[in-house]
C-alpha cells in the first residue's frame, strides 16, 4: 500500500511527539487496529502492532514504547487511514462503529 509510512518515519515521529503522547496514542491504535481486524465491513487492516501485520517483526524491534498511532484499513476496496489521538480508545471506537454503520468516508 502507497501510504504505509516506513519504520523509520515513524520512530521520528515517536522522536517529536514525546515518549507519554506516543505511548498513549499507541494504546489507543492497538485497541482500535483490533476493532477493525474484528469488522465484518473491513477487508484488511495494517498496523504494525498485529502480528499478522508483514511489518510486526521488524517493528516489535524498532519501535521502543508502542507502535504509533497509524492504522490504515481498507472497506469498499478503499483504503483510509486514521491517525489516533492519545485519550479514550473506546470513543474512537464508537466514532469509527458509528460512521462504518453511516458507511462514510473518514
Amino acid at each position: 500500500m502507497d501510504s504505509d509510512l516506513s519504520l523509520e518515519a515513524l520512530a521520528g515521529l515517536r522522536q517529536s511527539m514525546g515518549q507519554e503522547a506516543w505511548r498513549k496514542a499507541s494504546d489507543v491504535a492497538q485497541v482500535v487496529a483490533n476493532y477493525l481486524r474484528c469488522h465484518p465491513k473491513v477487508e484488511s487492516v495494517r498496523y504494525p502492532g498485529l502480528k499478522a501485520d508483514p511489518l510486526f517483526e521488524e517493528a516489535s524491534h524498532k519501535l521502543v514504547g508502542g507502535f504509533g498511532p497509524f492504522v490504515r484499513y481498507r472497506v469498499a476496496g478503499e483504503w483510509r487511514m486514521l491517525e489516533c489521538e492519545p485519550g479514550d480508545a473506546k470513543e474512537t471506537v464508537l466514532a469509527l462503529e458509528h460512521m462504518l454503520k453511516r458507511g462514510s468516508s473518514s
